[in-house]
């Protein structure tokens, strides 16, 4: 299968403007205007970001530990697992993010609260779910907070939303709740003159659904509404609301800023990310300190 054919078969928790750059991406289109948006992500240097004195975390891939903190960074799209999109966007995976959390989580002596780094557009809905769930699994073993420099939309919003808690530098955007697939519908034979015809199976007429038809659309719009109720839900569980609070307050779709996004409950400070390493030094040597005197028992 090649890469473009992937990414539209690839149900997306993504911010739309992402796609045209995936797909340029795909059909290595690097003279694309898109794909040149997309170097910046390239250029990360994950121990730079985590900021002074930042040391790789033992066992882990991006991750690095600052005063006891762990810093995981959420950046670029997010895949299932590495890939050639990986490397040539600069993106993130589910597998990277998962051997980052298991390096914190089973560094007892060394780490005491997690942040994860977050300026993602989103991506591939798949292991996305799993993801989030590690996230919640460990804030109950550690203190987790998500900081989103940049933006954290769709699936980065769906693991941020995982977090003990979340906060948010004042112009960060958040939000873009909801599931999307890209597909190309032939509608004219090609210049070859001939015209590509698929035949389905009698008993599997949603196989193949006619896009051109209002049928067709809402077969592919049913599962992703399948999709949207599970990402929808894992927010209200992480934000700690009803799935009704989300669909109606949580931006229907859109995306929110700063102040905005707390006033509507999908984050819970906005402050700079300084002030959250201050807040996250002091709670990560309490929970060592807190550690070490219950071993000693």
């Amino acid at each position: 299968m090649s890469a473009i054919d992937s990414l539209l078969q690839t149900h997306w928790a993504i911010e739309p403007t992402w796609l045209p750059r995936l797909a340029a991406l795909a059909q290595r289109d690097n003279g694309s205007p898109t794909v040149r948006e997309v170097q910046p992500w390239q250029k990360r240097d994950y121990e730079h970001m985590a900021g002074p004195g930042a040391t790789k975390l033992t066992g882990g891939h991006r991750a690095s530990l600052v005063d006891n903190v762990a810093i995981i960074p959420v950046m670029g799209p997010i895949f299932p697992r590495a890939n050639m999109m990986t490397e040539m966007s600069g993106a993130t995976s589910c597998n990277m993010l998962a051997i980052d959390l298991a390096a914190a989580i089973n560094n007892n002596s060394e780490v005491g609260a997690i942040l994860l780094l977050v300026d993602s557009p989103g991506g591939a809905v798949t292991g996305i779910a799993d993801f989030a769930n590690k996230v919640a699994e460990a804030a109950r073993i550690k203190p987790v907070m998500a900081y989103v420099q940049g933006q954290a939309c769709s699936a980065a919003y769906w693991i941020a939303s995982a977090a003990s808690e979340v906060a948010v530098d004042r112009t960060a955007v958040v939000g873009s709740i909801g599931v999307v697939v890209a597909t190309a519908r032939q509608v004219a034979a090609g210049q070859s003159g001939y015209l590509d015809v698929e035949i389905v199976s009698t008993n599997a007429p949603n196989k193949r659904p006619d896009l051109g038809a209002n049928e067709g659309v809402a077969e592919v719009r049913r599962t992703l509404d399948a999709l949207e109720r599970i990402f929808i839900a894992d927010v209200a569980r992480g934000r700690k609301v009803t799935a009704s609070q989300v669909v109606e307050k949580f931006g229907k779709g859109g995306l929110m800023v700063g102040l905005e996004a707390k006033s509507a409950g999908m984050v819970d400070r906005v402050q700079t990310l300084e002030f959250t390493m201050q807040g996250l030094r002091r709670v990560a040597k309490d929970w060592i300190t807190q550690r070490r005197v219950k071993s000693a028992r």
